[in-house]
C-alpha cells in the first residue's frame, strides 16, 4: 500500500526501484550557497548532512495555445548541516536551511500533457539523485542538489 503525506497524491520521498514504472517525471537541480547564522558559532568542518523534501503545491494548469496540461510541483528541500564549531565548550552545533523549489512536468519528449489528463489517477514521488555540500569558509557552505520529481500511476 502507498504511503502519503499530502491529500493522497504525494508519498514520502521515494527513487524508483528496477522495474517500477515512470510515467512522467523532470530533474531538478538546486545549487547555491547557504551561511550559518550570526547567533551560532563558525565552522571548523562539517560532519554530518541531512535533509527533508515538503511537496506544497501539486496542481495542473491548462494552457491555452497550444491546448494541454502542464503540472506544476512546488516545494521546499530542508537542508541540515551538523558541523564541528570553532569553539571551545559546545563542539557540535546544527544549521537549517529552506531552499524553495518549483518544476513543471511536460511529457518526456517535453510536449504538453492531453486535455484529459487527470492528475487524481498519479502519486507524485520525490528522489534525491545526488547531494553534496562544500566548506567555501567557515560561515560558508555550497550546495549541489538534483532531485527527480516522478509520477507513478495509482495501482
Amino acid at each position: 500500500m502507498e504511503k502519503y503525506c499530502t491529500s493522497g497524491q504525494t508519498s514520502f520521498e521515494l527513487c524508483p526501484r528496477p522495474g517500477d514504472e515512470i510515467d512522467y517525471y523532470t530533474q531538478l537541480p538546486l545549487n547555491g550557497i547557504v551561511e550559518i547564522p550570526s547567533n551560532k558559532p563558525p565552522k571548523e568542518q562539517i560532519f554530518n548532512t541531512m535533509h527533508e523534501i515538503d511537496i506544497t503545491k501539486f496542481i495542473t494548469i491548462t494552457v491555452k495555445k497550444p491546448p494541454g496540461k502542464k503540472i506544476l510541483t512546488v516545494g521546499k528541500f530542508m537542508i541540515g548541516i551538523e558541523y564541528i564549531a570553532k569553539t571551545e565548550d559546545q563542539k557540535v552545533h546544527f544549521a537549517h536551511f529552506d531552499i524553495p523549489f518549483q518544476a513543471l512536468i511536460k511529457n518526456k519528449d517535453g510536449s504538453l500533457l492531453p486535455l484529459d489528463f487527470d492528475i487524481s489517477q498519479y502519486i507524485v514521488h520525490v528522489c534525491v539523485e545526488y547531494e553534496q555540500y562544500s566548506q567555501i569558509d567557515e560561515r560558508t557552505i555550497s550546495y549541489e542538489i538534483i532531485l527527480l520529481i516522478w509520477l507513478k500511476k495509482k495501482t
